[in-house]
């Protein structure tokens, strides 16, 4: 029987605090070449980068490895200070890779731990890249590893996800040890709407209420300083759909587990030129009884939200409008024009980018010292290229 990945003495102590993070603020604040003041945000407790390290794209280890490590440092001396990773992305590979860069960093001292926001997720199951060198390898070991071990009950399985409680908290060790770090900041479940269908409505808040309550046990036990979802299309369908997300409801199974001090912070959701039924959608019903956007709904809520697929996979370089491009005249590249429609988007508090080349982050890095957009500038937009992408009548 396989268990979970042992405790540690060897984790690299300490977390993102109020203090640390505008402790980093400062210093690019005020420095000869400074950002501008709103590049930094603080929704909740702590201050983070309008721009933020994405790390999905690539292949597991090899070069994409010393990427990802030689990206870092540069994002670190540029005014970034949010580093979103995953379990899954690069099937364990990206954590391991930020990891070590982050903590060569500290000891470096060029930032410390305190200063830094380390997000990550999990609820795919993910095979370990030591021990999968195939599909069939990979197969095995997630079958060792989770339905042998008695982790998990095959029905607790949906999609190749889960959100059964020791699950999730098996998840966090090992995401712990990938990072080399005691702590990890925000911890993202992932694509819980997956289950809405399998569990229907209520069968999902009671899965979702175990869930909380396991993380809430993980912020108790300092593995995680707060915890969110990372979601795909849940809170960008309809409420007719069977895979919507009620922001309502999920706050509402946050207060019943963790009462007024729960730690339901942050909220991960695809947003940009290409998808943005964040703003455009009103799919939220409110406890007023109107519908709004999700973006709108988390306004004054003191949740962290996170911007994914901002670039809709790079698929946006070389296809913004015109109109887009004008409308930032400051942004150096169609890249940056787009990335500033995001980070301008009342309610967003950071842009997750993919970067793994040094004149990308040169260049994404340039939007920190040109002041955000007016939040009207990108809703004006988005409805202007909604019309230009119309097929003529």
């Amino acid at each position: 029987m396989r268990s979970p990945a042992p405790e540690s003495d060897d984790l690299f102590p300490g977390r993102a605090t109020r203090k640390g993070t505008r402790r980093y603020v400062d210093r690019f604040v005020n420095s000869a070449e400074p950002v501008a003041q709103d590049h930094f945000s603080q929704p909740d407790d702590l201050w983070l980068s309008s721009i933020s390290l994405g790390t999905l794209r690539g292949d597991p280890g090899g070069v994409d490895d010393l990427l990802y490590r030689s990206v870092v440092g540069d994002l670190l001396e540029s005014g970034t200070n949010v580093f979103n990773t995953a379990l899954s992305d690069r099937f364990q590979t990206s954590e391991r890779a930020i990891g070590h860069a982050l903590r060569r960093a500290i000891r470096e001292g060029r930032t410390a731990r305190d200063e830094i926001v380390v997000v990550s997720k999990g609820g795919a199951l993910t095979p370990d890249p030591d021990r999968a060198s195939d599909h069939a390898s990979a197969q095995r070991d997630l079958y060792e590893t989770y339905i042998d071990s008695g982790l998990l009950d095959p029905r607790e399985i949906s999609r190749g996800h889960s959100i059964a409680p020791e699950f999730l908290l098996d998840q966090i060790h090992r995401s712990r040890h990938n990072l080399g770090l005691d702590t990890i900041d925000y911890y993202l479940i992932q694509e819980p709407e997956i289950f809405l269908k399998s569990l229907g409505a209520d069968g999902f808040r009671t899965a979702l209420g175990r869930a909380f309550a396991a993380l809430e046990s993980a912020v108790e036990r300092g593995w995680i300083g707060a915890f969110g979802l990372a979601t795909w299309e849940g809170f960008l369908v309809p409420d007719s759909d069977r895979s919507h997300l009620g922001v309502v409801d999920i706050f509402e199974t946050a207060l019943d587990v963790g009462h007024g001090d729960h730690h339901l912070r942050a909220i991960q959701l695809p947003y940009g030129l290409a998808m943005g039924e964040g703003v455009a959608l009103e799919s939220q019903l409110g406890p007023d009884g109107h519908c709004r956007a999700i973006l709108d709904s988390l306004s004054q809520t003191g949740t962290v939200v996170f911007a994914s697929a901002p670039l809709y996979g790079g698929r946006l370089v070389g296809a913004v409008p015109d109109f887009v491009r004008q409308a930032f005249p400051d942004a150096p590249s169609q890249a940056t024009a787009a990335l500033q429609f995001v980070r301008s988007t009342a309610n967003v508090t950071s842009a997750v980018v993919g970067m793994r080349d040094a004149a990308h982050v040169e260049e994404n890095l340039r939007l920190a010292r040109i002041p955000r957009a007016r939040p009207e500038v990108p809703a004006r937009l988005f409805s202007e290229s909604r019309q230009a992408e119309a097929p003529p009548t």
